[in-house]
């Protein structure tokens, strides 16, 4: 399990799952049906994507969003 607290982490996490799976940002935005443009906005750390564009993005890449309580360890990335 990846945890992520602010965008950037998002985008690193969408980053990530992208790379395992061999797709560019390119097949991945075909996956999704978004634009290659939003793909990389999104791994960059735009805090500004839209929480639909993200549910998008983890359906096409098989992973899915859980919401827990925040831990108090920091040191979690």
């Amino acid at each position: 399990m990846q945890l992520a607290r602010d965008s950037k982490q998002i985008g690193n996490i969408i980053r990530r799952a992208r790379k395992k799976q061999g797709l560019t940002q390119s097949q991945l935005g075909d996956k999704a049906g978004l634009r290659q443009a939003t793909i990389s906005q999104i791994e960059s750390g735009n805090p500004s994507a839209r929480i639909d564009t993200l549910l998008q993005l983890f359906a096409a890449l098989d992973l899915e969003l859980r919401v827990a309580e925040r831990s108090k360890d920091w040191s979690i990335t």
